[in-house]
């Protein structure tokens, strides 16, 4: 009898007070969870970089559902790029423009996907299929117009000091002169990637009042940005290569095929190839599209890392008045 009491005691408290434990753990699992993807902590740079591959690989699904029509319409162009590139070859620079601006409102998407962690602290299930923040939609465009001006003024600067270093030094100094002048500004462009995820996903401050602000800060922490964007732009490039691997092969077959046209041979490629063309840049590019927002999670955590060290040393300031 006291042994079936036993037992029966036993029972009872595996029933009632296991599945409590058990669920007091996956809580605190929660909560650490939570307290992980908090954008403003101090974070190194290996830290910024995995918890935002964290980030997107853990919501994947609900940032697939947001986008998920962008990245078909941006894969549609890469198919029609793809088929002129065999068929009508000039028209590639007009296309490879039109991809850039397909890339810029793609890139909106994640944008409006991280400026909800920012205000939430999560990224949930979106109430309708293809929603976007349209007033981030606008300050991306803004923004990547106003990067596009400053490109573009960086450009005339270099083709002036070409010009300088071509006409007064010697080819190997000019060349190592021109090198060096290259380095020097894309070392000074570094710190906009802090900048831009700074104004899109904050209101009330312009972006040449956010540059005026930012900028001294990116520059203090330069080596931080360096560190996390050269990290992300690997793992991209990696990627894209790989992906890339069979439409490459397509572009260098083609490019022999039109080499040997010039030379006075018949074109060699089967009436297929356009059609071909199309459908694998249609594929790829939509995964290349996945792979590209991938790179704004790390920068995004780079961002609110910054912000929360330049906080942590304005309290510490005003504390020592």
């Amino acid at each position: 009898m006291r042994q079936q009491i036993f037992h029966y005691s036993l029972f009872t408290f595996h029933f009632f007070f296991v599945p409590l434990h058990f669920e007091s753990d996956s809580k605190r699992e929660i909560m650490e969870k939570e307290k992980d993807d908090i954008l403003l902590k101090v974070r190194s740079s290996r830290g910024c970089i995995s918890a935002g591959y964290r980030l997107y690989t853990g919501h994947f699904k609900h940032i697939f559902r947001y986008s998920w029509l962008a990245a078909l319409i941006f894969a549609l162009f890469c198919s029609v790029s793809g088929a002129l590139m065999i068929t009508m070859p000039r028209l590639i620079p007009i296309t490879g423009a039109i991809l850039l601006i397909m890339e810029c409102l793609f890139a909106s998407y994640g944008y409006s996907v991280l400026k909800q962690h920012q205000t939430l602290g999560n990224i949930v299930r979106p109430a309708k299929r293809f929603s976007i923040d349209n007033h981030i939609f606008v300050r991306t465009i803004k923004c990547w117009l106003w990067v596009l001006m400053i490109y573009i003024l960086v450009a005339a600067i270099m083709v002036g000091i070409s010009y300088v270093a071509i006409k007064f030094l010697q080819l190997y100094t000019a060349i190592g002169a021109i090198s060096l002048a290259g380095l020097v500004i894309l070392c000074l462009l570094l710190p906009l990637t802090y900048i831009t995820m700074r104004y899109i996903l904050n209101d009330g401050m312009g972006f040449w009042k956010q540059f005026k602000i930012g900028y001294g800060v990116g520059m203090r922490r330069w080596g931080f940005i360096f560190i996390v964007v050269l990290v992300a732009c690997i793992v991209e490039l990696l990627l894209l290569m790989l992906l890339s691997l069979p439409a490459t092969i397509l572009s260098i077959a083609n490019t022999q095929s039109m080499f040997g046209v010039v030379m006075g041979d018949p074109y060699a490629l089967p009436s297929y190839m356009p059609a071909l063309a199309a459908g694998t840049f249609l594929i790829i590019g939509f995964l290349q599209a996945y792979v590209m927002l991938s790179v704004l999670f790390p920068i995004y955590y780079m961002y609110g890392s910054i912000d929360a060290q330049e906080q942590e040393k304005q309290d510490f300031n005003k504390q020592q008045q």
